[in-house]
């Protein structure tokens, strides 16, 4: 018997030392704190404690007392559907419901604008003279069409950028109107995300649309049974807190975690004389900035530094809650009172969708931001209330009477963030509660934190790894607390731990009008059979077109074409991977050819994918010392790079060595041949050149202008971003390079974007052998840079003059700033106006015109010289910086389209050197003197600003630039790049003159017609280590 009773006795003491190994500490006593312990208490055999800095638990399921009645003024509601862990957990713990309502409305400026509600016609009429109203209509009808269509979105592959484009950029590129925006969708989520309207215009629109799907408001009426917990949450939070007994710490801050030589955490009270010892896991149940500040504390190289920075990078805001009975915080109009309430301002809400996106019509297709966006200008105030607070533009307020089933003559309102603060005398309860903010740093933050889940005994759970619901809370916790145990929850499925998560669009759509028989038959005829017509011409097109190198094209299915046999073509050897996500790309590129694919990538619906290995890019394209560009929204820049280069290795392959010129080559049917090899495309191409023939002539009576504003007047902020820090030169640099030794071809380059555009400048002014105190005119003089370096290394008198209103105001600075306003003058004026000018006459010793040809237009180009000789002095020098396209393709290109004179810079030409110096001789006495190409060093060039402008993406959408300009941005960049890079773009320094020019006698000095002696093998080896 004594054996037995000493067997027994052991076997007590090593459960005791296994169950030691099994205690767990809940940081957090909200939703998600609630679920997992509760779940580690009574379904497992893990000793939790819960620790919640407030005086009672439940976080957001906050319920206090109003004049003897209970209320909810945080976790208000739920339903069947999309709450299933939420509603078996419930009744696992007994906690009873009832029906609730979630009616909706709208009203802005007090009523006098618009206002409305979704209790039926009377409600949404509840202004009757919204009757007469089309914009009305309008809204409505584009909401009927948003709640059919929204849910698409949900559908679509995580690594689709599309999935993850902004709340502004959806509605501007699914053509809503602004009424949609300022009577419905941007008060609504404005005011139920408690987000400022800045905030959700730049809010990823999958987030908003699950929210909405979630909730099941992407229908007007016949909304689903909304349910709310019988006699409060209270009920539910009080039954946790019966069956943690004494293992729940409330009015209990947790200040710091430390680990200990044995392995186990000690959690530290406020004053950290309180210690809570002998924990082996700890769930982080409270917000991720609170997690971050008590990990921060002594536990020093116990938490990775980068575990930090995600947790600071899951926002979240404070928002002041008012709990009152003030009715002037309500709709005006009884009939529009609904247990949701948007209250806002008009004028602040029309003002905010203005400057989200482009007007139709604007020339750049990818600009969100309007023109002259300055970081100032879109960054609001940090007040949490009132007219100019965050939510200056809308607030909501819930009606709980209706909501929660009152059983009092008393209204009872919870206002978020009001313009102004309810009746003193009328005002319950003030709180401040904190929301997750769902932008794309949380986004990015919460997936990069799955990894860090369980290591070292640390957990993370919360509403903000979903949708910020309560069922999101609380399955979060218990993912959490399944993951550590093992142990199921008692409802999950036979495979499963938890219930998964809903399929929101799935739900929406079964009861959709997309899903009938017309709407597919519809579907079928517009999408479906273009696609299938098109995607034939294209793969048989690219059958013909790709014989060389690898194309390969993905589709959503996981099925691979691929085209060329394989062989070294372009930047290397390896395959060019095309994902597509939209198959419409077929369409896009089918019809319309070169400016097609353009398109269809700015719109999303494909990326190039990265290289597995860094080793196979070219080293120049992609140096191993370089971050690594790719995202999910612009996949790999240099993808696209290596693209262009296959294209273009395939395309010249074609050429003929010698093609005479024969008659009619001239003729306008040229401009579809730029299309040759895909006939479908002919027509799409010659709409295209006709709308730029009729839209975008560089005429001088406000051609040029608009032509400019469309391009450089985007933001001198953004261009800020990526040009060098120096000169703010928009234009091709010299770097030191030497030619790259065998087998590898190009140049090498070395030295800083900053160090190559002063050597830029001083080359141009070589050239034009400027002296001291010379007069020089600078054409599209940009942001200043070579204007300053004539002024402050020769004291040159200066003349500016340019069309950009916004280069002209941040030059000015530039030139106050050094001191030189008294040597250079900017004006806005086009060259043919200021050459006419009498005073003008013979005025200039020196001419310089950087890289502003281009803007001239080919059918201009006469004018250009003849404007400038009237100005040059007898023996005085023009200098140009010339983009040029090779003389075999000009007649073509002149005739056509592409993505750079179109969308980039509308209207442009990038003439021969052979139109140049053709249209000098008709049109002036100028004669071309010497030549520098230094194309290859363009292409360095635009690859260092790429990587600038994608190193500053946060600053970029902090100006208000969003997806599609970031597409659009790095086509337009590595589209460039791979011209230089192949050499079948140049970038020429000509040098023009009078004929017996005595200025440029000292180009026939020795030094400058001869050649540097070539570097040796030695010296190019030399050159690389350094």
């Amino acid at each position: 018997h004594s054996v037995v009773l000493l067997r027994l006795r052991r076997e007590k003491e090593t459960m005791s030392a296994a169950m030691s190994q099994r205690r767990v500490a809940v940081i957090g006593g909200g939703v998600s704190g609630l679920s997992a312990a509760w779940h580690l208490k009574a379904n497992t055999d893990y000793d939790v404690e819960l620790f919640e800095a407030e005086e009672t638990l439940g976080g957001h399921a906050h319920t206090t007392n109003v004049n003897g009645t209970d209320v909810d003024i945080g976790f208000m509601v739920f339903n069947h559907t999309n709450y299933p862990n939420m509603v078996r957990w419930f009744e696992a713990l007994g906690v009873e419901e009832e029906d609730s309502d979630m009616s909706l409305s709208v009203s802005l400026d007090g009523g006098k604008s618009v206002e409305w509600s979704s209790d039926g016609l009377n409600g949404l009429f509840a202004k009757r003279s919204q009757v007469l109203s089309p914009s009305y209509y309008t809204f409505l009808q584009d909401m009927l069409r948003f709640n059919q269509e929204a849910a698409e979105i949900l559908l679509l592959p995580d690594d689709d950028p599309r999935k993850h484009i902004t709340t502004g950029q959806y509605l501007r590129e699914n053509g809503y109107s602004n009424a949609f925006g300022t009577y419905y969708l941007l008060p609504m989520m404005a005011a139920l995300w408690s987000a400022s309207l800045e905030d959700v215009l730049r809010f990823p629109a999958a987030q908003l649309i699950g929210f909405l799907c979630n909730h099941k408001m992407l229908q007007l009426f016949d909304r689903p049974q909304w349910k709310t917990v019988a006699g409060r949450s209270v009920k539910y939070t009080s039954k946790i807190q019966e069956i943690l007994g004494k293992a729940a710490h409330t009015s209990c801050p947790i200040s710091a975690v430390k680990k200990g030589s044995d392995s186990t955490y000690t959690l530290y009270g406020s004053d950290e004389s309180e210690e809570y010892r002998g924990f082996h896991q700890i769930i982080f149940a409270c917000h991720p900035p609170t997690a971050k500040a008590i990990l921060s504390h002594g536990s020093d190289g116990v938490v990775d530094i980068d575990l930090l920075g995600l947790l600071s990078n899951i926002e979240y805001e404070d928002n002041v809650v008012y709990v009152h009975s003030d009715p002037t915080l309500m709709p005006k109009r009884k009939h529009a009172w609904a247990s949701w309430n948007c209250l806002g301002k008009a004028d602040e809400l029309k003002t905010l969708q203005k400057s989200s996106g482009a007007k139709k019509g604007e020339a750049f297709e990818g600009a969100e931001s309007g023109f002259g966006n300055t970081a100032s200008k879109v960054h609001s105030d940090d007040h949490l209330e009132g007219e100019e607070g965050r939510m200056k533009a809308v607030y909501v307020t819930y009606w709980l009477n209706r909501l929660q089933n009152l059983d009092t003559d008393q209204d009872i309102f919870v206002s978020l963030n009001p313009h102004q603060r309810p009746n003193a005398s009328l005002t319950h309860k003030r709180v401040t509660l904190a929301h997750p903010q769902f932008n794309l740093k949380t986004l990015e933050a919460r997936k990069t934190l799955k990894e860090y889940q369980g290591l070292k005994g640390i957990w993370f759970a919360g509403a903000w790894s979903g949708y910020g619901f309560h069922e999101d809370g609380c399955r979060s916790g218990f993912e959490v607390a399944t993951a550590l145990s093992g142990v199921p929850l008692p409802w999950a499925g036979e495979n499963d731990l938890v219930l998964a998560p809903p399929n929101l669009a799935e739900a929406q759509m079964k009861s959709s009008w997309l899903f009938n028989g017309v709407s597919k038959l519809y579907k079928n005829l517009s999408y479906h059979l273009p696609i299938a017509i098109c995607k034939r011409f294209i793969m048989g097109f690219l059958r013909q077109a790709i014989i060389h190198g690898n194309l390969n094209v993905k589709l959503n299915d996981g099925s691979i074409m691929s085209f060329g046999d394989g062989t070294p073509c372009g930047s290397d050897k390896s395959p060019v991977t095309l994902r597509v996500f939209d198959e419409w790309f077929f369409v896009k590129t089918a019809l319309e050819y070169d400016l097609g694919l353009a398109r269809s990538y700015m719109a999303g619906h494909f990326v190039v994918e990265p290289l597995a290995n860094q080793k196979d890019y070219h080293p120049v394209l992609k140096p191993a010392s370089e971050r690594d560009e790719t995202s999910t929204t612009i996949g790999d820049p240099v993808g696209l790079t290596r693209l262009f280069l296959l294209l273009i290795g395939n395309r010249d392959r074609l050429l003929p060595t010698h093609e005479p010129h024969k008659a009619g080559r001239g003729s306008y049917s040229n401009a579809m041949t730029n299309a040759s090899g895909l006939i479908i495309s002919k027509i799409g191409s010659l709409l295209n050149y006709m709308r730029y023939k009729l839209t975008m002539d560089n005429s001088e009576k406000g051609g040029s202008l608009r032509n400019i504003h469309a391009h450089y007047d985007l933001s001198n902020d953004l261009f800020k971003i990526f040009l060098d820090k120096d000169t703010l030169m928009y234009s091709c640099a010299i770097f030191d390079a030497v030619k790259a030794p065998s087998p590898q071809t190009g140049l090498i380059f070395r030295g800083s974007l900053e160090e190559a555009q002063w050597r830029k400048l001083d080359t141009y002014l070589a050239r034009a052998q400027v002296q001291p105190g010379q007069k020089l005119l600078d054409i599209g003089f940009g942001w200043g840079g070579l204007s300053l370096r004539a002024a402050t290394k020769y004291g040159c008198q200066v003349t500016g003059i340019t069309l950009s209103v916004e280069q002209k105001a941040l030059a000015q600075q530039r030139v106050k700033d050094a001191g030189v306003e008294h040597l250079v003058t900017f004006e806005v004026c086009d060259y043919r106006t200021f050459c006419r000018r009498k005073e003008n006459l013979g005025k200039f010793d020196r001419i310089v015109s950087c890289e502003m040809i281009e803007a001239v237009g080919h059918d201009h180009l006469g004018e250009f010289f003849w404007a400038v000789e009237q100005v040059l002095a007898q023996d005085g020098i023009l200098v140009m910086g010339a983009i040029t396209t090779p003389e075999q393709r000009y007649e073509t290109y002149i005739r056509s389209t592409d993505f750079i004179n179109t969308i980039i810079f509308p209207g442009s030409c990038c003439p021969s050197l052979h139109a140049l110096v053709d249209t000098a001789y008709k049109n002036s006495c100028l004669t071309l003197e010497h030549i520098d190409n230094i194309g290859l060093h363009y292409a360095q060039t635009l690859a260092h600003w790429r990587r600038r402008f994608n190193a500053g993406e946060d600053q970029v959408r902090a100006l208000g630039f969003d997806d599609v300009f970031m597409r659009a941005w790095n086509y337009y960049l590595t589209y460039c790049e791979s011209g230089f890079f192949s050499q079948t773009e140049n970038m020429l320094i000509l040098v023009f003159s009078r004929q017996g020019c005595s200025s440029l006698v000292p180009l026939c000095e020795t030094r400058s017609v001869t050649q540097a002696t070539p570097f040796t093998e030695e010296q190019v080896s030399n050159y690389l280590e350094e």
